[in-house]
């Protein structure tokens, strides 16, 4: 392998097997014309991933943690020792469309002060995810979090402005806050702003990276690449991982300053 490739793709996986499964086919396809390495970290599973990636996809270059490391402590790991010109920071429980990396990629040659960018983000059946944001506050996260569904509704606009419909989805635009299920950035850039703030378990790491690339370079979105995104929303779910986000609510706030509404 060249000392440099145009493109290192940053994977982590916990029990996510059978999400690798899906995804590398898709993977493999779209960088197919592109001088890229995948990086693994396998965060402590226990369902013969290791075994799966050594035997099915050996070029892999593959580290595997003894002690199970938070979201932004993974992808440091390989942040640390990617290659690429360029680095995507993305979710294992993805399927890529084969032209995704090439439209990014090309879109940030042209736009040097572009440090990350994001793609369209669908859910299976082909419908929106509305992952794009502004700075969250206080009150916007409360009420996602906690007001049930028929709640929410009586604060339909501002959750919407949260959302960015009120710009939309159908062109290239800045986004404050880029999702980190999936993130393409300029490597350099986020090697020396030392990668994600590992004080984040999850949660909030990726709106605190974009804040920081922010202080010198765009974060923008385009619609044109598309991913395939099978969302678990853990926190809305399970009351761990609901605490986790709330720590790290804390954390952001914090760090960056209390917005109450």
């Amino acid at each position: 392998m060249n000392k440099f490739v145009d493109l290192s793709v940053s994977l982590i996986s916990h029990n996510s097997r059978k999400d690798l499964e899906r995804l590398l086919p898709s993977l493999l396809l779209a960088l197919r014309s592109i001088s890229s390495e995948i990086l693994l970290v396998d965060n402590n599973s226990d369902d013969d991933t290791v075994a799966f990636i050594k035997k099915n996809y050996p070029q892999i270059r593959l580290r595997k943690n003894r002690l199970r490391q938070g979201y932004g402590a993974n992808h440091n790991q390989n942040l640390a020792v990617a290659k690429g010109r360029y680095i995507v920071l993305m979710n294992a429980d993805m399927i890529v469309d084969p032209a995704c990396f090439q439209i990014l990629l090309e879109y940030m040659k042209q736009h040097p002060a572009i440090g990350i960018m994001t793609a369209k983000i669908l859910n299976e059946d082909g419908s929106l995810q509305f992952l794009n944001k502004r700075y969250p506050t206080c009150l916007d996260l409360f009420i996602r979090r906690f007001f049930p569904h028929a709640l929410q509704q009586m604060f339909k606009k501002r959750l919407d402005y949260y959302e960015m419909r009120d710009i939309g989805y159908d062109r290239i635009v800045d986004v404050p806050f880029v999702s980190g299920a999936f993130m393409l950035a300029r490597t350099a850039l986020i090697q020396k702003l030392k990668g994600f703030d590992e004080r984040f378990f999850m949660y909030f790491e990726d709106v605190d990276l974009c804040r920081r690339v922010q202080r010198t370079h765009r974060t923008v979105y385009h619609p044109d690449a598309r991913i395939i995104h099978r969302w678990e929303r853990a926190a809305h779910k399970e009351l761990k991982w609901a605490v986790v986000f709330m720590t790290s609510a804390f954390r952001y706030f914090n760090k960056w300053g209390y917005r109450l509404f």
